[in-house]
């Protein structure tokens, strides 16, 4: 199995990881969802089936290399800042998701696909601190000068739902027989208001 530049991916695809150590799981996953296409999303019981589309659609788009399709995931309030915050550093949008797309390419292979998530809510207890990871990730957001502090309230107040979703991601690379995790056990914030179901991604 080939080691993948998780850390680079990551980054580009600005994934919200907390930092938390400890024990986070989800539960038991369902049975997966083949689609036409071949993208397989399984979902952990429980989880809105509202957020495994979302995220086909966000991964699709990086299949594709589909800017358009990409922009339409991606939670308007939190595009805008997000896009602004890019701007003041010279960069735009789009020049990220294009690194995202990039940071799949692998030294050796001249083509991958992504294949398939594993996602539910993210969890994290200890005997001490139990935690959704939904303030976290505002927290660090906010420290880093991308989302203002009274974003998040104004998220919550829209919300019918917001989760910190855990996923696994596939992928299989030309030539070889079996797909790869190439993320694993990293997590996204989404959100499910009036309009839609988005991500923070």
């Amino acid at each position: 199995m080939k080691t993948k530049r998780l850390a680079c991916i990551c980054a580009a695809a600005m994934l919200c990881c907390t930092g938390c150590k400890g024990q986070s799981s989800t539960a038991e996953s369902s049975t997966p969802k083949k689609s036409a296409d071949g993208f397989t999303v399984t979902l952990a019981d429980g989880t809105d089936p509202r957020y495994g589309e979302t995220l086909k659609r966000y991964f699709e788009a990086i299949n594709n290399r589909d800017y358009d399709a990409y922009i339409a995931t991606v939670y308007p309030p939190y595009r805008e800042a997000y896009s602004a915050f890019l701007q003041s550093k010279g960069r735009t949008t789009e020049q990220s998701f294009r690194d995202t797309c990039a940071g799949f390419d692998e030294d050796g292979y001249e083509s991958w696909k992504l294949t398939g998530v594993e996602a539910g809510y993210f969890r994290y207890e200890t005997e001490y601190v139990q935690s959704d990871g939904i303030s976290d990730f505002f927290s660090e957001y906010s420290r880093m000068g991308v989302l203002d502090e009274d974003f998040e309230q104004k998220c919550r107040d829209a919300a019918e739902d917001i989760r910190d979703v855990k996923f696994t991601l596939y992928a299989l690379y030309a030539g070889d027989e079996e797909e790869v995790p190439v993320v694993q056990g990293q997590e996204i914030m989404m959100l499910i208001d009036a309009d839609g179901c988005w991500l923070f991604g």
